[in-house]
């Protein structure tokens, strides 16, 4: 994916959230979309990314080749991305991986979700939106 791709699914994403906002009983949705749209907005903003391998300057430009190259351990795509933003923008890596976390439980835990939480989860992807495309 280009990294310009990233903004339009983000974009996409954020919309998608607003609108199954509309319905409170779509709050694990709207949890799980806010997440999506986070995750392409920090790709945007990290991609793409200059790394030093054996003494040599790389030039990655998207995630997608940042996991093929840079992944010995194994690690999960998403461990992989949450590290990277703890490494990189640790100002927003409290609401991403809060957003990661409750996401995941979301979508495969529980689906009944307050409308605290995805006003909550609205409140961290705005966060990392306006940190991202500042």
């Amino acid at each position: 994916m280009k990294n310009g791709d990233n903004i339009e699914y983000a974009l996409h994403n954020e919309k998608t959230c607003k609108y199954l906002d509309k319905k409170p009983e779509f709050a694990d949705w709207v949890i799980t979309t806010a997440f999506y749209s986070a995750l392409h907005f920090v790709r945007f903003k990290i991609f793409p990314i200059t790394l030093i391998k054996n003494e040599k300057n790389l030039k990655i430009k998207d995630f997608e080749n940042y996991y093929r190259i840079n992944n010995p351990l194994g690690v999960s795509k998403h461990g992989l991305l949450s590290d990277l933003v703890e490494e990189r923008h640790s100002e927003i890596a409290n609401d991403y991986n809060k957003l990661r976390d409750i996401s995941w439980s979301a979508r495969y835990s529980n689906y009944k979700y307050s409308r605290e939480i995805s006003n909550d989860a609205k409140k961290r992807l705005q966060k990392i939106k306006d940190y991202c495309i500042k």
